[in-house]
Parts: structure tokens; C-alpha cells; sequence
């Protein structure tokens, strides 16, 4: 069955021209939460190229066979402003990093009341899809000439004072002959300036669960260095040679024997490589690419971290330059017969009977669940709600704000209805008496009545879900799940997939399907919705 955790609405067509004709777009490659991704041909030298367009997931809109995007809400239109600039600069941090690992970018332009830049198209896979594809890990042997590369791409970026933030087996493309190159700078950001002073920062990062180590998390930005992309590299290693999800710092914090179980196949020196490189504690991680080369270069029996007060990057770590950031990117059956229907996709029930009953399901949990839990602004007034609120971007967490992390913290709202004014919270939150959950976390909500059991993991602004990653999740213990983005406690644009299988993906309004497309349990295509 094919991938379907990403609606692929709102796309340019096939054919379609931009720049005056210089590139043409062949094929769609990939979608998240801030762009789209296709393969063009540059018809001036017959070249395939990669081009990436800013592209917001519930901010920017597209009609079919429309190129012009529309953005309709004055707070969206700034959000969409604050983004393109941020693009724009992706686009000129990767131009000036010069390494065969980095994928380069040729040209930067602004089209269809968006911008767009075009790379280098790179043949071959993810490593993510590599392992998709194979379904098994990969040796230490093949591991390692892989590892060798992405510290070289590491250590370019790294000098230039930049961290990537979000290094995974998906950012990672292999081609044929295992070459690689390192993918997808839209979390990176640069912390420090030319003299390797720190910059000060009021924006916070998305982050990949099992990849971000502890101060990623808690979204403490002024802890950030070479240290945490090093950490990303050992989950990725520790992926890579097993299949399974990298443990949480937490879970290597309690246990690191039974958390970084490897197969007896790896040996003891990368086995201790990666230990090293997944130390909660930063300042026992190598502290600079330098340090896992050398270590990679020797034959100790057990890395020795070098004890300091504070950590203090190499000279090949200390170079860096600017303060902006981005954050990377990502019900039901159709509402025709829905409690709360949408009016304008009424239609026979007689022939999607089976759908209909689920609609009732979905619609009724979606409705008191998100909208009822986590719908805060609609049991306050204006002025309550828009304290509450957060812009779409999801760099609207304070960083300067002094966090820590809770771990099943009972927290208490005086909204909502009675069976989620009370959950469980393990995450973020703003070290104040009283602060509601702040930056990533997961929420845990009791069955009431009819409505199960769930689990929510994602991002949190003042005690609301809002993550625009796309990979947010809410899982129900009757088997039910939905991934994608949120907006103030809204489902926005994601998939719904209900236990038997079948799913909805598209975009929601009041916590029912609104506009997108039903699949069964296979794959097949069953109806459209919100035409």
C-alpha cells in the first residue's frame, strides 16, 4: 500500500512551467508541513533538478489546476510572510556550503505569490526508504562507510556554525554506489555569529521523537550545539543496525544496557560509539565531529568523555552566524451523515451505509475529544482565547523562557467537558507555578463514557496542541489514529485511520472530515469529499 500519511493537495501540475520556462515539472517527490518538493528539468541543459516551493499545510491554497496560491486570513498571510523569509534564507545557507555530502543549490526565485529554490536532484533513496524496502537492518559493514560521509557533510555544517537538527535515516540519501548526501535544512539554524559568540533567539524548533536528544525536547535552544546533532547521529546509527525506534533519553537515562540493546553482530568499538554518541547528558557526548573522528581513528576499549564545566566546541565548531530558524515539516468517513454534517456534501445514505455509521464514530469523537478537550479558546472570551492562542509557525515558542521536564504530571483546565479536564502530561513546561504545558510532550486522557481512552503526542503552546511538523498523533484505544497537524486543539490537515483500516486524509472543520478523500482498508480509492 502506498504512503498516504501525506495529503497531496494543493500541488502544481504535472507540465507545469516556472521561471520563465527555465524548469518544467516532471514528477511530485515529497510533501511536509512547510513545502512541496518536485523533479523538474532545467530545458535549458536537459537536466533533471529538485525543486522545493513554500508551501504551508493550512495557511496556503490551491485550486485545481490553479498555480497562484491564496492565502485567505490576514494572521495567516503573516505567518506565511515570516516562513518565506526563513526559505529564502535555507536556501542561501545551503548555497554557501561546499561539500559533494550537502545537496547544492543552484537558483532561488519568488512565482506564483510564493518562492521556490532549485537543488541538485539526487538519485537514489533514503535511507528510510532503504530499510522500507529491505526489511531488515543494515550491517556494521554497510554502516560504516555511510557514517564516514555524513561526519564529513556533518563537520562543513558544523564550521559554518551551523546545526542541522533533524539528521534521520529520511534526511539521508544513498545512491547506488552509497554515496551519500545530507538532506532537508529546514530545521538547521545558526546559533552563533562569526566570532563564535552566541546569538540570542526567541524561536523554538520542531523535533523527530527518538532523534532529538534532551535538550532538543525541552526546546532549551541556548544548549544547542555540534553535541545535538551527534546525538541524532547515534539514533540514526542505532536504527539503521537494528529496525527499531531509537529509546528516549529518558528510557537510555534509566537503563542504557537494556535501552541500546545491538546485535551481537556489531562490534564493541561501534556498540560504545554509539552509547557515547546518545549520552542524555550533553556534556558527555563528543563535543565536536573531531572527537568522533579521532575516537573512529583509534582503538579505545570505551570512549572517555572529556569532563568540562561547560561545553566547549572545537575550533571546528565554533564559526557561526544568524538567528533565524524553521521547523521541519509534516477521521472518520465522509460527514454526509454526520451528527454534524456539513450541509453542503449531503447525500444518499443508503449506498455507504458502513461509512456513514463510521462518520457517526469519528464525528462524535473528534467533536468532543478535540474539539471539547483541547478547544480552550471557545469556553473563554475573545480576550482569554487570543492570549491562548499561537500563530501557525511553530517557532512560537519562547526559548528565553526557563523549562523543564515533567513526567506524568496531572494538569487541570476549567474548560472542556468533564472527561478532559484532567490528564496526564510527560513533556515540556514553563518552570512557574501554574504553567501549562509548554513545548513537546504527550497527553494522556481517561475513557469517559463512550468516548475511549487516547493518547496525544505533539507539540504544546500554554496547555493546547499546536504542531505544524504534520507528525503529531492522537491515538485511541479502540484501535483508532490520526496523524498530521494542529491548530489551537483542531485537527487541521493530517489522516484519519480507523481500526479497520480505512482512512480519511485531507483537512477538518469543527473535528469532522471537511475536504479530501476516503481509502479502504487496501489502498483503493472509495469517494471524495468537500469537492
Amino acid at each position: 500500500m502506498t504512503d498516504h500519511s501525506t495529503p497531496r493537495e494543493g500541488l502544481l501540475a504535472i507540465g507545469t512551467t516556472l521561471a520563465n520556462g527555465k524548469y518544467r515539472i516532471e514528477k511530485y517527490l515529497a510533501s511536509g508541513g512547510f513545502g512541496n518538493t518536485y523533479m523538474a528539468i532545467d530545458t535549458a541543459f536537459d537536466e533533471r533538478v529538485a525543486i522545493k516551493e513554500l508551501f504551508i499545510k493550512g495557511v496556503c491554497g490551491r485550486m485545481d489546476n490553479a498555480t497562484d496560491i491564496s492565502i485567505s486570513l490576514t494572521e495567516n498571510q503573516r505567518t506565511f510572510n515570516a516562513q518565506r523569509e526563513k526559505f529564502r534564507k535555507e536556501a542561501r545557507r545551503l548555497r554557501k556550503l561546499e561539500n559533494k555530502h550537502i545537496v547544492r543549490v543552484h537558483d532561488l526565485f519568488d512565482e506564483n505569490g510564493t518562492t521556490y529554490y532549485v537543488m541538485d536532484f539526487i538519485e537514489g533513496e533514503s535511507l528510510s526508504t532503504r530499510l522500507k524496502r529491505t526489511h531488515q537492518p543494515m550491517t556494521e559493514a554497510e554502516v560504516l562507510p555511510i557514517l564516514g560521509q555524513v561526519l564529513d557533510a556533518l563537520e562543513t555544517v558544523h564550521n559554518e556554525g551551523i546545526w542541522h537538527l533533524d539528521l534521520k535515516p529520511a534526511n539521508i540519501m544513498v545512491d547506488d554506489k552509497d554515496n551519500v548526501q545530507l538532506i532537508d535544512f529546514g530545521a538547521s539554524k545558526q546559533l552563533r555569529n562569526a566570532d563564535g559568540n552566541s546569538l540570542s533567539t526567541s524561536s523554538a524548533l520542531a523535533c523527530t521523537p527518538g532523534y532529538a536528544p534532551s535538550e532538543q525536547m525541552e526546546q532549551n535552544i541556548e544548549k544547542f550545539g555540534p553535541w545535538t546533532d551527534l546525538y541524532a547521529l547515534g539514533a540514526t546509527l542505532y536504527h539503521l543496525l537494528t529496525l527499531q525506534q531509537p529509546p528516549s533519553p529518558s528510557d537510555i537515562d534509566e537503563d542504557a544496557t537494556e535501552a541500546l540493546k545491538l546485535p551481537a553482530a556489531v562490534s564493541k568499538k561501534t556498540a560504545d560509539l554509539i552509547k557515547w554518541l546518545m549520552k542524555p547528558n550533553r556534556k558527555m557526548r563528543p563535543q565536536c565531529v573531531a572527537d568522533v573522528k579521532q575516537f573512529l581513528a583509534e582503538t579505545p576499549t570505551k570512549p572517555q568523555p572529556k569532563p568540562q564545566s561547560k561545553p566547549q566546541p572545537s575550533k571546528s565548531a565554533t564559526k557561526t552566524a544568524d538567528d533565524d530558524g524553521d521547523t521541519i515539516l509534516k477521521g472518520g468517513k465522509s460527514t454526509k451523515t454526520s451528527t454534524q454534517a456539513n450541509t453542503r456534501n449531503t447525500t444518499s445514505t443508503t449506498e455507504h451505509k458502513g461509512k456513514s455509521n463510521k462518520t457517526v464514530i469519528i464525528g462524535s469523537i473528534l467533536a468532543l475529544v478535540i474539539v471539547g478537550a483541547f478547544g480552550y479558546g471557545m469556553w473563554h472570551d475573545r480576550s482569554e482565547a487570543q492570549d491562548a492562542s499561537v500563530a501557525v509557525d511553530s517557532d512560537s515558542v519562547a526559548a528565553e523562557v526557563v523549562q523543564k521536564s515533567v513526567t506524568n504530571l496531572m494538569v487541570s483546565v476549567n474548560a472542556g467537558p468533564k472527561n478532559m479536564r484532567n490528564y496526564a502530561y510527560t513533556g515540556s513546561i514553563a518552570d512557574t507555578i501554574g504553567a501549562l504545558p509548554q513545548g513537546f510532550g504527550t497527553a494522556k486522557f481517561e475513557k469517559y463514557g463512550s468516548i475511549p481512552a487516547a493518547t496525544y503526542s505533539g507539540h504544546f503552546t500554554n496547555g493546547l496542541c499546536n504542531d505544524q511538523t504534520g507528525n503529531a498523533t492522537l491515538k485511541f484505544d479502540n484501535g483508532d489514529t490520526y496523524k498530521g497537524t494542529f491548530n489551537n486543539g483542531y485537527y487541521e490537515q493530517g489522516t484519519y485511520t480507523l481500526k479497520d483500516g480505512s482512512y480519511f486524509t485531507g483537512t477538518f472543520k469543527e473535528g469532522n472530515p471537511y475536504k479530501g478523500k476516503w481509502y479502504n482498508s487496501d489502498g483503493s480509492f472509495s469517494e471524495e469529499i468537500g469537492k
